[in-house]
């Protein structure tokens, strides 16, 4: 059975006041797995109140809130014209994201699978480039699986808090170091399903970060790899939008309607496009490409279990096209050459699907009085002039003030712990 998925929260608290202006103190308690609020409901004399600021009892006009109560569920609702007291629950995007993880044999083989992966030695003359006296050793590389595990490590660790993760490899770890099908096989159900908080999980079930050829191994079938993450986010019917990262060393061969040893590595999959593209046009779920050490040229023609002919730049360039995410200018996919850029590129991509725009359900009536606060940081109720990444802070986005946009720290922070809390308070209310 699929475990339950989180739903992230923005707290909203609506600190009552009535028509005067005077604050009427509230009070709420949270269940942070079921992000159900409860607000405590004391039957009290409407025509009175305590102040927080008094402890005296004072009468004060309370306006005329309309609260009710659902039996059933305890939750709170009221009448958003009138600053009511009351304590609503403002639901937070929480996206569901496959990993899609290339552990084909070239991501370690002595020939190709070691990398410059902190990109001090573009020239790969064993020097520091950054040493004018050309004395200093560049530092020894590092296979490129070994630096993808560091940076799933780093972007799980980072993000677990604001998105369910669920992880694939392709191919599984079951493939074999052979010039047939065993070479390809992708399991049909994810080493990791899509659920929160499953950084570990992830790390656990993907092969440790210095494994060689022993494990690591295997062709290329990425198009496998896909479908496999489209069908268990194809489980998922929690409305949340669906991502796929897609990360890959070379271009897509071991085709499923291969019909020899020849057309399953020597021929480029022209499959791993059209499931891409449909998903991403019928099923509204794009894909990141991600490559590492893809090198513009292309490949000779020779039977050495990759495919002929083909300039995996160029194909991974057409394939972000069609997932739906390019990037801006000529390269449309991530280009990483070492680890720093490809930790920088799905860092990247990370911020991209955690939105910092959230919906206020109910509009507040008194927007000028709304105070947000990020990962344990007040901002206030002063809103940022631009988002532009100059100003930490938030701001309204719609001229009805039903919507706002967290900007620089508050949006990064947001991002990272998924915690913010919006106070919906009145004139006068202190």
């Amino acid at each position: 059975m699929k475990r339950a998925l989180f739903s992230s929260l923005v707290a909203v608290g609506l600190v009552g006041c009535g028509d005067d202006g005077k604050q009427v103190d509230t009070t709420a308690s949270s269940n942070s797995m079921t992000g159900i609020m409860t607000l405590p409901v004391t039957t009290t004399d409407p025509s009175t109140t305590t102040t927080a600021a008094d402890p005296t009892t004072e009468t004060v006009p309370t306006g005329t809130a309309t609260m009710s109560t659902d039996t059933d569920t305890g939750n709170t609702t009221f009448d958003p014209n009138d600053c009511g007291e009351a304590v609503v629950d403002i639901p937070v995007v929480t996206p569901n994201v496959m990993l899609v993880l290339d552990k084909s044999g070239s991501m370690v083989t002595p020939d190709k699978g070691y990398w410059d992966h902190d990109g001090d030695d573009a020239n790969d003359d064993g020097i520091q480039d950054a040493d004018p006296m050309m004395m200093a050793a560049a530092t020894p590389k590092i296979t490129r699986w070994k630096s993808l595990y560091s940076v799933v490590d780093f972007i799980t660790g980072t993000f677990e808090n604001s998105m369910n993760l669920g992880a694939v490899l392709f191919p599984s770890k079951m493939a074999a170091s052979a010039y047939n099908a065993t070479a390809c096989p992708v399991n049909m159900t994810p080493e990791v399903e899509i659920a929160p908080l499953n950084g570990q999980a992830i790390l656990n079930a993907i092969p440790g970060a210095d494994e060689t050829d022993a494990t690591i191994k295997g062709g290329t079938p990425a198009t496998k790899g896909v479908k496999a993450a489209l069908a268990e986010l194809g489980t998922i019917q929690d409305g949340q939008p669906q991502f796929i990262i897609l990360v890959t060393d070379g271009a897509a061969n071991c085709r499923e309607d291969a019909a020899n040893n020849s057309e399953l590595f020597e021929q480029y999959d022209e499959n791993l496009p059209a499931v891409v593209g449909d998903a991403f046009t019928n099923l509204n779920i794009p894909t990141y490409v991600v490559g590492i050490a893809i090198k513009d040229e292309t490949s000779p023609t020779a039977n050495d279990g990759n495919p002929d002919a083909t300039n995996a730049y160029s194909k991974l360039n057409e394939l972000a096209d069609i997932g739906g995410r390019p990037r801006e200018g000529d390269v449309k996919f991530y280009d990483t050459q070492n680890q720093v850029e490809l930790q920088m590129a799905l860092e990247e991509i990370s911020m991209q699907i955690l939105s910092c725009t959230i919906t206020l359900d109910p509009v507040p009536k008194y927007p000028d009085y709304v105070e947000v606060s990020v990962s344990g940081t007040a901002y206030g109720n002063t809103q940022v002039a631009s988002c532009d990444g100059s100003e930490d802070g938030w701001m309204f986005t719609t001229p009805d003030k039903n919507e706002i946009i967290l900007c620089g720290k508050a949006c990064s922070d947001f991002q990272m712990s998924g915690v913010l809390d919006a106070q919906y308070r009145c004139p006068n209310s202190g």
